[in-house]
């Protein structure tokens, strides 16, 4: 998830555990271990394009590392405060803190090396957009509340109230991914499209439009789906993987990492500065008109959220001589995009729209 709800929660679950014995003090705390494990890429200067894809949420996200700083981070805040709180108690705080927040990373898409440094394979649930205000903004208010003045008992309760609505939150989302999957699944079926497997996610700031990417053989079918839709049609287009274009560079290093990146939900263009690799699972938009954005119509041309430049790196021989970097989004009228999102999410009547001739 993104900074401040990492701060946030870890703030709550140091208000929820240590404030009767540190008071608001509890909460600065949260927020160090709330923010601890996103600090790995205060290391990325170190590393090339290629390996910064496998240090973030690599160890420092790990069960491993979660279990070894606990005791350390508990260790340290119970020097610092004396006899104010036991070592047990505030290593229980510091694994529930950086356990949480690695937990929270895997409802999100980008993917967590959950085993590191025994396996590289991602973990994630597909459940939550990276930025959601609807799981963030309730835990916020009531910890704010929660250091307002007053009795121990009522602010241990503001904040459990803000604990237990971004739990529901998540809960919620998981039934609504459910729900949409199903939906989903039907349409691909009715249309008869070859699947090998199905990828829903949610699309940006809402449980409530879903998107899916179906892959076959050759390519990917992605099509939208709205909780509030009121038809049962989905309008699926195709996108090539176009995976040939690859094959002079299989030996390298930065096509396997970006195959492992993506989980191998990816397309590949080529065009008159080199081959572009396209991880689908972050979602698309179209530069041309933002009313063919979300499934309304088919796209003219996108530009994806995670897209990169293969170049020669300079190297001579072996498996770097290709390097990459990550190509920016290059987005015009975000503000149509995100009236067309939030007409998207309300849903569509009995039929999708034609696509004009």
């Amino acid at each position: 998830m993104d900074f401040v709800t990492q701060l946030t929660l870890g703030a709550a679950v140091g208000q929820a555990t240590m404030n009767r014995d540190l008071g608001n003090k509890a909460v600065l705390w949260g927020m160090l271990a709330g923010a601890l494990p996103d600090l790995d890429v205060l290391a990325n200067p170190l590393f090339d394009p290629v390996t910064q894809l496998t240090w973030h949420r690599g160890i420092s996200h790990s069960i491993l590392l979660t279990v070894i700083l606990a005791p350390i981070l508990g260790l340290i805040i119970a020097r610092v405060h004396g006899r104010q709180i036991t070592f047990e108690k505030a290593t229980i705080f510091a694994f529930l803190a950086l356990g949480t927040h690695v937990l929270i990373d895997l409802c999100t898409t980008y993917g967590t090396q959950l085993f590191a440094p025994f396996s590289n394979s991602l973990a994630t649930f597909n459940t939550l957009f990276i930025i959601d205000p609807l799981y963030t903004l309730p835990l916020l208010i009531f910890l704010l509340l929660s250091l307002l003045p007053g009795e121990t008992r009522a602010k241990l309760f503001r904040n459990a109230i803000g604990l237990t609505l971004s739990t529901a939150y998540i809960v919620v989302a998981l039934l609504f991914k459910f729900s949409t999957l199903a939906a989903f699944e039907r349409e691909i079926a009715a249309q008869k499209i070859p699947v090998q497997r199905v990828m829903t996610a949610p699309t940006p700031f809402n449980t409530i439009l879903w998107r899916c990417v179906a892959e076959t053989s050759d390519g990917y079918f992605i099509g939208y789906r709205s909780l509030f839709d009121t038809h049962h049609e989905v309008r699926f287009w195709f996108v090539p993987r176009n995976e040939q274009l690859l094959t002079p560079l299989e030996d390298q290093r930065a096509v396997t990492t970006l195959k492992w990146f993506s989980d191998g939900w990816y397309a590949v263009q080529a065009d008159d500065q080199g081959l572009h690799f396209h991880d689908l699972r972050f979602g698309e938009f179209d530069t041309v008109d933002p009313d063919r954005n979300f499934g309304l119509q088919d796209p003219l041309n996108l530009e994806y959220v995670f897209s990169f430049r293969l170049f020669e790196s300079g190297v001579k021989s072996g498996p770097d001589q290709i390097t990459i970097e990550q190509a920016d989004l290059r987005l015009t009228g975000m503000g149509d995009i995100l009236d067309v999102l939030w007409k998207r999410m309300m849903g569509v009547g009995r039929r999708m729209p034609e696509t004009p001739l």
